[in-house]
């Protein structure tokens, strides 16, 4: 033994390192130990002695190979917790280990009752690495956006080729980019959390801290950029739609799967291993006729995609049907185009969220309260004479220091949305509507809004049945079709409803969503204990409210995590490096200074734009400096020091 090194990586991690030359070449291990692990080690003393909390490192090597691994341990730590935390990790029957240690010139079989030696040879394993199971089939991913285009890399990362994308597009990219976003379109959340490369290992995109917002043209040239740098595009089959699944053999244990494939008109049909489906975000606009339409005189349209020229809302007044994500993308719209009056209206006010706490929640190393949210929140709802404590998806307490929010549609982010409300040239109305004439509009409440010209709806998207049907999907458990661990299907979960939060973009969860999969079909053997655990939430279609099964509610997909965390160390284990990345990024890519920089120079060009417009109230400077967020983050770390606080005198009790 040459070293033993304990460094803090995370408030939840620790990591030990050691080195032993076996006489025929120093090996390097590291394993990375959370709070679940070390609970292994039971500590005892002798009568009624203390028992010793000192260290040692114990080093095993596999029979008859070099390969050696270093286990941070108790003094006292016995063979019996030693075997049963490599069984679990490794997914070993109970007993399949045996320990041996050289006693003098001879080697003797470790008891489980003993405690464990500083240098041990294990048996009943040929490797601390597990054996991955072979496939006579490609893997097949349905869907080349973000999370497919992040599952293919995934897999490459793996040094394993055997898979297809298939797109029914021409172009890598995704639904959200080419089919529902316009060519004003911009990232709402920061792009130090959305880019393909997203992994600890790879770089980030070059122009980050000066276009932390980027728009749609340069999102999807960033998707193709990083297929075509990492080798993806040559597994992609475009212009592809996959239009039926069949299941070949009748054992659930060996069966696969034929696709029948639709490319220019012809048919084929291809036989695979595992099907992954991602749709994307929920493609079909809720569609909704008002009374008197005909009559309106202007233009009544969907405000996504590309079909309509926002030119045409030049210099007239807008009426925006709708407060979420996509509406609020629609204000800052309207004001691009210069729109000369913007009346958004709702039936409910949604929470829209400022680019500083949407900065403040995708940096934090485990999360962000919801109290601490809405209060991060207060310097920019105050601008607007507004409190969002008021707004119906907000539970609180008297004191408001125990916050829940929930919504059914996603954050809107942005800063736009508040400056043009700050101007007037907004006016956010919680009403709806009952018919149309000419330029008017007639709300439920008697109010009439006069020289209309275009009518934007935005009332939220539905999901397609078709994919149901063709994943043959009756039930969702967790993400997998029918309890099937071949057939995996996400799509973004809808809404919000979280006293906590730990981000606002897709990075995150498609590292995570690909990661899953691929382990899966490596160890199948762990699908055994998430299906047999009953631990996943479900979900069925509900046809009479437009449903399809595949989509789930936020809570379905917390649970869905936190699940499998607890049922799969090795994912665990991998969490413990991919949860803190968003955190190490986001100050890599947009600190503090210069993410404030953007925003307020961003803002400053809103601000004058208005004020070209004609509306010429003096204008505000940026709502948040250094200071002001430099408080938030301080508050975080404070409640991160009062629960290891009350966490250790849990345990000391």
């Amino acid at each position: 033994l040459s070293s033993l090194r304990f460094e803090q990586f995370s408030p939840k991690t620790r990591y030990a390192s050691c080195c032993w030359n076996f006489g025929y070449r120093v090996c390097w291990m590291a394993l990375a130990i959370d709070d679940s692990i070390m609970g292994m080690w039971q500590p005892k003393g002798i009568g009624k002695d203390p028992p010793s909390l000192s260290l040692k490192a114990t080093v095993l090597k596999v029979f008859g190979t070099n390969e050696c691994l270093s286990v941070p341990v108790y003094t006292n730590t016995k063979v019996s917790e030693m075997k049963s935390m490599l069984e679990f990790k490794l997914g070993l029957e109970s007993g399949a280990l045996k320990f041996t240690h050289k006693q003098g010139s001879l080697y003797r079989e470790n008891l489980d009752c003993e405690e464990v030696a500083r240098n041990i040879i294990v048996r009943g394993i040929k490797s601390f690495s597990r054996e991955k199971k072979e496939y006579e089939y490609p893997h097949a991913v349905i869907g080349a956006g973000h999370i497919g285009l992040k599952l293919a890399m995934t897999w490459l990362m793996d040094k394993y080729d055997n898979f297809v994308v298939f797109d029914r597009r021409p172009e890598v990219g995704g639904t959200s980019w080419w089919q529902q976003a316009n060519a004003t379109s911009r990232l709402q959340t920061e792009v130090g959390v959305y880019h393909l490369q997203y992994h600890e290992s790879n770089g980030w995109p070059a122009d980050c801290r000066i276009n932390p917002w980027p728009s749609r043209d340069e999102l999807l040239a960033h998707f193709k950029q990083v297929s075509e740098e990492f080798g993806i595009l040559p597994y992609c089959k475009m212009s592809t739609n996959v239009t039926k699944l069949n299941i070949v053999g009748k054992d659930f244990n060996t069966q696969h799967y034929e696709l029948t494939l639709e490319q220019q008109g012809k048919e084929s049909v291809v036989e695979v291993a595992s099907v992954c489906l991602f749709p994307g975000n929920l493609t079909i606009p809720k569609r909704v006729v008002y009374k008197g339409e005909e009559l309106f005189d202007g233009d009544i349209v969907y405000g996504i995609s590309s079909e309509f020229d926002y030119s045409r809302c030049t210099g007239k007044q807008v009426s925006i049907i709708g407060s979420g994500a996509f509406a609020v993308e629609n204000v800052r719209t309207c004001v691009e185009f210069k729109a000369t009056k913007v009346f958004m209206i709702c039936r409910r006010k949604t929470i829209s969220m400022p680019r500083v706490v949407s900065w403040l929640t995708n940096q934090s190393l485990n999360f962000i309260s919801a109290a601490l949210t809405m209060e991060a929140m207060s310097p920019m709802y105050d601008l607007i004479n507004v409190d969002q404590w008021q707004y119906y998806c907000v539970f609180a307490n008297e004191a408001r220091t125990t916050v829940n929010l929930r919504q059914r549609s996603r954050f809107g982010i942005g800063d736009v949305y508040f400056l043009s409300m700050y101007y007037g040239h907004c006016e956010h109305i919680v009403d709806d509507v009952k018919r149309l004439s000419q330029h008017r509009i007639h709300l439920i409440s008697g109010r009439n809004i006069d020289n209309i010209s275009v009518m934007l709806k935005l009332l939220g998207f539905n999901g397609e049945f078709g994919n149901d049907r063709l994943m043959k999907l009756k039930e969702l458990y967790g993400w997998w079709c029918n309890k099937d661990y071949r057939r995996y299907l996400v799509a973004e979960p809808l809404g919000v409803d979280a006293n906590n939060f730990g981000g606002t973009s897709f990075s995150p969860g498609a590292i995570v969503w690909s990661e899953q999969h691929v382990h899966l079909m490596h160890y199948p053997k762990d699908w055994d204990a998430i299906v047999t655990s009953g631990a996943m939430p479900t979900h069925v279609a509900d046809e009479a409210n437009d449903r399809p099964a595949y989509v789930v509610e936020a809570r379905h997909g917390a649970m869905t995590q936190i699940s499998i965390n607890s049922l799969i160390p090795a994912l665990a284990d991998r969490n413990s490096i991919v949860g803190p990345l968003a955190h190490v990024r986001m100050w890599q890519m947009h600190p503090l200074d210069s993410f404030l920089a953007a925003a307020r120079k961003e803002w400053e060009s809103w601000s004058q734009t208005l004020q070209d417009m004609g509306y010429d109230r003096e204008h505000p400077p940026y709502p948040y400096t250094e200071g002001i967020v430099k408080v938030y983050l301080e508050k975080e770390h404070a409640y991160y020091r009062d629960q290891e606080a009350l966490m250790a005198k849990r345990m000391a009790g």
